[in-house]
Order: C-alpha cells, then sequence, then structure tokens
C-alpha cells in the first residue's frame, strides 16, 4: 500500500512540477486567477455607504442628486432639514474618487450674495467639464413680506471639481421659485424650468417658466412661460438630440391629476400647447408624501419617455409611456414595477448607450419601504415589446413608512461601464439619512493560483493524494466574496421560485415572468445555489 502511494506521489510531482514552474513568472504579481468571466446583468448592490454623516445642525437629510465627471469622479447633494417632512434648510455635497468606495465629509453650498439664505430642491449635472449644481434658495423673512426679500433658483458652476463656486441667479422671478430642474446641452447651452408659486393668494398660483443662459452658465435670461394654474408643480426638462426642449409636469388638483406635456422648436422662446398625456383618467394624486415628479428622457434614437407614479390601479404604482413622434402621440402604460402590493412611487431612471432604461423606485409593503432597481429594453421589430429584468432591491435594510415623505428625488447615474451608482433617503436608523450603493455585476467562480498553494501542493502531495484534493477543494477552491455577497443579495430580495420559467419572483400569488399560480413555492437554498454557480 506504501508502495503504491509513493508511486502515485511521484506521479503527481511530476505532473505538477512543470505546472509550477509555468507559474514562477507570475510571482511577482502575487496572485494569478485561472478564469474569470462577466456579465453586465447587476444582480445585487454594494454595502450601503452612509453619505449624510453630519447631524451636528440637521438631524434629517432627503432629496438626493448625483453627478458623474468624465474622469469618474461621483458626486451626491442633497438638502438638510430639521423635520423629516419639513422645508429645507442647507444643501450639500460630497464627493468620491475611488468609484464610491469612499466618500468626502459633507460640504455645505454658499449662501448667495452672502446673504443668509435657505436652501433646497438640490439638482446636479455634470457637462463638459463643468459641474453644475442648482439649488433654490430664500431669505427666511420672505413668507412675512414675499415681494420685499430674495427668492431664487441659484445654479452653481465648477471647474476644479467642487473646489471652487461661482454663484449665479439663473432666475427673474416674481414670486416664490420652486421645483426645478435643468438640463445643459449642444454648445454649453443650459435650460432650466421651475414652479414661480404666488403665496400672496390662498391658492398659490403657480407659472411654469424657462430660464435659458447661452454662456455655459454665467448668466441667464427668462425667456418663456410654459403655462399657469394653482394646480401645476414639478417641471422636468430635457433635450432631443437637435437640442430643443420639452418638458413635463404635474397639474394635480384636490381630487386626482394628470401629466402635462409641451415643447419647443425655437430654442425655448415658444412652446405648445400644454397637452394632457393620460387620456385614461387623472389619478396623479398627491397621495401622502408621494407626489408625481414625471420624469421625461430622450434615448439616442430620439424616442422619448414618461416616467412617473400615480393610483390608477387603486394602490401607487411606477408607469411608463414612450412616444416616436416628439410627444405627439404616446403608447399605452406600461407597468413598471412587478408586484402590485402595497405602493410603488418616487421612480428615476437614466438611459444608457444601448437604450437601455435603468431604473429605481421605493416599493412599500405593510409598515416598511426600500428602494429597488430594474432594466428594461424594448424589442421587435418597431421596439415595442417591453422586456424587463428581474428587480433587485438596493438597501440593506427597511425605511418605516412613517418617514411617509423622502422627498420627490432619487437619484441614479451610469458610469463609464454602464455600472449604476444610486442615492436615496433612507430611515433605517430613526432618521432621514443619505446612502448610496453601486451595481455588482455577476461573476463566476475562480480558482486563485498561488506561490503558497503550489508550495504546499509539493509537500503534500508526497504524503497523501487523498490530504492533496482535501486541501485544493476545502482551502482553496473558495466561492469568492463577490458571489457570497450576491447570494445575500438575493436571499434579501426574493421569497419565492417558479418551477415551471424557472425564476425568482418577489411575490407568493402569481410569477412575476409567466403569470403562472401552480407553480409558485417558497425559495430554497438550492435555487440560489444552482443560480449563481451555473452562471
Amino acid at each position: 500500500m506504501k508502495r503504491k502511494y509513493y508511486i502515485i506521489s511521484i506521479f503527481l510531482i511530476t505532473l505538477f512540477l512543470p505546472i509550477c514552474s509555468s507559474f514562477v513568472s507570475g510571482y511577482q504579481s502575487g496572485l494569478i486567477k485561472a478564469s474569470q468571466t462577466s456579465v453586465q446583468e447587476i444582480m445585487g448592490f454594494s454595502r450601503n455607504l452612509l453619505l449624510s454623516t453630519d447631524d451636528t445642525f440637521y438631524a434629517h437629510h432627503v432629496e438626493v442628486s448625483i453627478a458623474i465627471a468624465d474622469n469618474g469622479i461621483i458626486f451626491a447633494g442633497w438638502k438638510n432639514a430639521e423635520t423629516h417632512y419639513g422645508p429645507g434648510v442647507r444643501v450639500s455635497i460630497v464627493q468620491s474618487q475611488d468609484n464610491g468606495h469612499t466618500w468626502t465629509n459633507p460640504y455645505n453650498m454658499p449662501m448667495y450674495d452672502d446673504l443668509e439664505t435657505h436652501q433646497s430642491d438640490p439638482w446636479l449635472c455634470w457637462f463638459n467639464g463643468t459641474l453644475y449644481y442648482a439649488y433654490l434658495e430664500f431669505e427666511s423673512r420672505y413668507f412675512n413680506n414675499p415681494l420685499g426679500y430674495l427668492s431664487q433658483i441659484t445654479i452653481a458652476k465648477s471647474t476644479d471639481y467642487g473646489q471652487s463656486w461661482k454663484l449665479v441667479n439663473a432666475t427673474n422671478n416674481t414670486y416664490f421659485a420652486d421645483k426645478e430642474t435643468f438640463m445643459v446641452g449642444n454648445n454649453n447651452i443650459v435650460y432650466l424650468v421651475y414652479d414661480d408659486v404666488d403665496l400672496t393668494v390662498s391658492d398659490g398660483n403657480a407659472t411654469v417658466r424657462l430660464s435659458r443662459s447661452m454662456d455655459g452658465g454665467d448668466s441667464y435670461q427668462e425667456i418663456s412661460t410654459l403655462g399657469e394654474d394653482e394646480y401645476y408643480i414639478g417641471p422636468y426638462v430635457t433635450l432631443n438630440s437637435t437640442g430643443e426642449p420639452h418638458v413635463a409636469w404635474s397639474w394635480i388638483p384636490d381630487s386626482g391629476g394628470n401629466l402635462l406635456f409641451s415643447k419647443s422648436i425655437d430654442g425655448g422662446f415658444t412652446f405648445s400647447a400644454p397637452k394632457m398625456v393620460n387620456t385614461d383618467g387623472n389619478f396623479a394624486g398627491y397621495g401622502t408624501g408621494k407626489t408625481t415628479l414625471p420624469l421625461i428622457k430622450f434615448d439616442n434614437t430620439d424616442r422619448l419617455y414618461l416616467l412617473w407614479a400615480d393610483e390608477f390601479s387603486s394602490n401607487w404604482d411606477v408607469w411608463l409611456r414612450y412616444s416616436d413622434n416628439f410627444g405627439k402621440n404616446w403608447s399605452d402604460r406600461i407597468l413598471v414595477n412587478p408586484s402590485i402590493l402595497g405602493h410603488q412611487w418616487n421612480p428615476d431612471m437614466v438611459i444608457d448607450s444601448n437604450n437601455t432604461l435603468h431604473i429605481v423606485y421605493y416599493s412599500e409593503y405593510e409598515a416598511y419601504y426600500r428602494p429597488y432597481y430594474r432594466t428594461l429594453n424594448f424589442t421587435g421589430e418597431n421596439r415595442d415589446n417591453p422586456t424587463f429584468s428581474n428587480q433587485v432591491v438596493i438597501a440593506d435594510d427597511d425605511t418605516p413608512n412613517y418617514f411617509y415623505r423622502p422627498g420627490e428625488y432619487f437619484a441614479i447615474q451610469l458610469d463609464h461601464n454602464r455600472v449604476p451608482h444610486i442615492a436615496w433617503t433612507d430611515g433605517r436608523n430613526n432618521e432621514l439619512d443619505i446612502y448610496y450603493a453601486y451595481g455588482l455585476t455577476e461573476l463566476t467562480q475562480s480558482l486563485f493560483i498561488t506561490p503558497e498553494l503550489i508550495t504546499i501542493i509539493i509537500i503534500i502531495s508526497v504524503i497523501t493524494p487523498t490530504a492533496l484534493v482535501t486541501i485544493i477543494v476545502r482551502r482553496y477552491y473558495k466561492v469568492p466574496a463577490d458571489i457570497k455577497e450576491k447570494w445575500k443579495m438575493y436571499r434579501k430580495t426574493y421569497k419565492h421560485y417558479c418551477d415551471k420559467c424557472q425564476k425568482f419572483t418577489t411575490v407568493h400569488q402569481y410569477c412575476e415572468h409567466c403569470g403562472e399560480e401552480k407553480y409558485v413555492r417558497a425559495v430554497k437554498r438550492e435555487d440560489f445555489k444552482n443560480h449563481l454557480i451555473s452562471d
């Protein structure tokens, strides 16, 4: 028997020595990966990082925005408030220079003209070497005398990655400037839309106004109004491939509500008459802290998408329509969230170079809610077949729904690898904070060959081949940390599995993918294992 093991050991040494010598040149790197493949499907999200680390003056932090510079620096901004449902007091900004792994401490943005202003509604944008940061500002005494004190949308611009700022008054509003969005387009032209709310009358009449900068944000001029109504709120601007502005906003009376759309073909000087988008009824109401801020964006074929949340199906749900003729006609409603339980609201999206829509939203069930992510592609000859990915939970923990107003803003941007970077308002620690996570792509298992491994192989191989196999399998062929992380994310996201289509589902009443009911069962450990390992 010993002679038999001795012969086997000699054979193994003979077999491994050439392999060992072939890895000598790789010792300098200290680690050689034998195999690795990756795909762009987002299977989970990184460990959540707290960005709003300073509670010195303000306990609550909401309404977040994200921008990513050409060199990969990530910026996040938000508003600070004294209560979870109250007005903003200051806006802050942080940045990450290592792809979201670490972040700077929060920095409060300067006040316009050295006045003592309140700040709110942050909105970040990176374009052509410049970081733009818009926020509304008003003096605290404004509400005692609306015509005597400052109220405006300030846009700060920085050409040195936030080290210094130039503050510009971007509005010529008559009343209270509120709920702005802006976009920078061809030739560094900036388009800003906002609500001008007359607080001197009981109903607070609102006018949707547009300002434009022709000099890269150094000065602004109001050039048009899009409409006036006491129930207008939350205009969102986007630009088509030729740089023409298109705007959507909400009309929310006491009961129900709708979305309005208008466009310009002369650089924003004139706009078409506002047109209601939803012809199937008025459902876009306020709800409880779930104000609709409609998102409107073009892909690179000039298909226009409109994303919002309303109560069309009794609960709040996230919906999408698209237009292939610049808003003249719109597609039918497309339900974005797979679950119809509870409420889904506050969506945001970004569109990549392959025309894939990356969508985020909150999903509330029973007494808690979390942010979720999924993608949407359109297939078929006319690109009229919507194909969704599985939804993936982003947050590591729940937010209690007594934090009923996390603000109207969500934040998602893509880096140059089309990996999503997401920031959101989160109440896991009994206060509202800003958290951040980035998407994890799926990787196969990897066998790591190191000098230590080869040395042990040589030593152990002369003892017993059984021990050799045990060491290789049990000690060195491990499930990498990223697979373990995705395993945790899957278990956190999916509670059920469909045996018919062999896909995970978040609800037990039916499969989100094939619609069947009788094949849905509770998910098992083997389902996660088989899916992750086989891929």
